[in-house]
């Protein structure tokens, strides 16, 4: 009984610390993606997904759609965007440690499925004490006024001990965000 509780116990800890270099190589590849230059592809990709009026968007509590569940986001650059910042990482820590990667694996897919998009990244709705600890809602919103803050995607800890955090304003969110869309579509009209 004892041996097994240690197993469980193990894993447990080996899990958070996979979930926290899984989390830490998201954050660098966001930051990454930020890199404004002609020669970074990552930017251009990652470009994609500021453009999405989120806040324009129907709510998605219902069923996802058939194409999520192949990880078809709504464009190859959405799609990519993910694949490149999130999935990438995990399958590199996959192949270092497998039990807790596989783990991972199934949680990524899941949420990116059913959670992400606007049910918890882009929700207007989820603001306050939550939104310290995780990258949804306003916190996320944020980052899409300010390209320079709120790297993290789904846990916000890096982005606090790597000082990009910044709590927004929850009442000029919706503003702000609808400035910065309407700056982005003149900019790729132009």
């Amino acid at each position: 009984m004892l041996e097994g509780f240690q197993t469980a116990a193990t894993f447990g800890l080996r899990l958070f610390g996979v979930f926290l270099a899984w989390t830490l190589l998201m954050y660098l590849m966001h930051r990454l993606a930020h890199v404004v230059h002609p020669a970074n592809p990552l930017w251009r990709i990652h470009l994609a997904h500021h453009r999405v009026p989120y806040l324009s968007m129907p709510d998605r509590s219902h069923w996802p759609d058939p194409g999520q569940f192949l990880f078809w986001l709504g464009s190859w650059k959405l799609s990519l965007d993910v694949i490149i910042s999130m999935t990438v990482p995990l399958l590199l820590l996959t192949w270092l440690f497998p039990a807790e990667g596989l783990t991972l694996l199934v949680v990524h897919y899941l949420y990116e499925v059913f959670l992400s998009e606007t049910r918890l990244d882009h929700n207007p709705r989820i603001k306050g004490h939550l939104t310290r600890f995780f990258a949804w809602g306003h916190y996320h919103l944020y980052h899409h006024v300010n390209l320079k803050r709120n790297y993290g995607l789904i846990v916000t800890w890096w982005d606090w001990l790597l000082g990009t955090a910044r709590m927004p304003d929850e009442h000029r969110i919706p503003h702000l965000i609808q400035k910065r869309q309407q700056r982005l579509s003149k900019e790729s009209s132009a």
